[in-house]
């Protein structure tokens, strides 16, 4: 096998020298530059950024060693301990009786002071004649007093007080005695039967079943006989015709406004007139009604006129007028009456 040109391409030529050096020359003309660039690059960058100082903390232990008064660290052999402390004594109690009479003054001025503002404080806290308050007597609040509506009728137990109020401190109207009805149109919280007359009596001294017989007597006065516009007594003959029915027979007199007063205004727009005023169920004796009450309880004629009524009047119920009916001095009765 034959090589052509391997010689020749081994061979050193002046040519040759001189390619190579101009190869060397560019690649180091390239890597200055290449350097140069990179030289920039990085210097450009650190100017950009802000120069970060680090602190460095060095810690300094310092030991300070104390010597006695008096002690020469270089002569320690012309130290005396017993001298030292006397004189070291007396320098305490020197300073000891100063920091004293220091701390003494610096107490006496804070008294002063305290005591100033003490005398400053009493000055301001110390109320006058015109602030100090005066004790009132505080109001005992009051029980509300409610009423439930109740219609009903009762028989005293006993010799009851009719009062104005539900409560022992109103003023007494009437009494009623044992056996006799009351007839009821409200309860109040405070245990008190309302009347159908707005006067009030004690629920405890009351009952819903009628006694069997009377156990307190009644006072042995009647009533005087009022006088009637008919003198002569209607005879059976002069009675209306029909069948009479049995009636509960009470009695009332003007009525307390609020104003103080007393009314004697009726339900149909009259005035009541004793002896011929009264007040029934209407659904029973319509208004205007004249009835004729056997053996009239107030000693006139028996003949009456239905011109008033009231929430306590119910059923066969005739509530008669007269101008003391509310003094106590009539009693609830039954009576045969009548219709004219």
């Amino acid at each position: 096998m034959k090589f052509v040109g391997v010689r020749e391409f081994y061979n050193i030529t002046r040519a040759k020298i001189v390619s190579a050096l101009n190869c060397a020359i560019v690649m180091a003309v390239c890597a200055t530059a290449t350097f140069a660039v990179d030289m920039t690059l990085d210097y450009t960058s650190v100017e950009a950024q802000p120069i970060e100082t680090t602190m460095q903390t060095i810690e300094v232990t310092i030991t300070v060693v104390s010597y006695p008064e008096g002690f020469d660290p270089e002569h320690p052999e012309d130290y005396d301990p017993t001298q030292n402390a006397v004189a070291s004594s007396e320098s305490s109690t020197d300073m000891t009786s100063e920091s004293t009479s220091e701390t003494s003054e610096s107490s006496s001025e804070t008294s002063e002071e305290t005591s100033e503002s003490s005398e400053t404080s009493e000055t301001t806290a110390k109320p006058t004649a015109t602030n100090t308050p005066v004790p009132t007597d505080i109001p005992t609040p009051t029980e509300k007093i409610t009423e439930t509506e109740l219609y009903l009728a009762v028989y005293a137990t006993t010799t009851i007080n009719v009062r104005k109020g539900p409560g022992t401190e109103y003023d007494v109207v009437k009494s009623v005695y044992y056996g006799d009805q009351i007839d009821v149109i409200a309860v109040t919280s405070n245990g008190w039967y309302k009347t159908y007359n707005g006067n009030y009596v004690k629920k405890s001294l009351t009952t819903e079943t009628k006694p069997a017989a009377t156990a307190t007597p009644k006072p042995t006065a009647k009533p005087t006989p009022k006088p009637s516009s008919t003198t002569a007594k209607p005879t059976e003959s002069q009675k209306p015709a029909g069948e009479g029915v049995s009636c509960k027979i009470t009695f009332y007199g003007p009525q307390p406004t609020a104003n103080g007063g007393y009314s004697k205004s009726t339900a149909t727009g009259t005035t009541c007139v004793e002896g011929r005023t009264c007040a029934a169920d209407w659904s029973i004796f319509p208004a205007g009604t004249v009835i004729y009450i056997e053996n009239d309880p107030l000693g006139g004629d028996g003949y009456y006129t239905v011109e008033d009524r009231g929430g306590g009047v119910k059923g066969y119920h005739i509530d008669i007028y007269a101008d003391d009916g509310e003094s106590g001095n009539y009693s609830t009765c039954w009576r045969t009456v009548y219709v004219k």
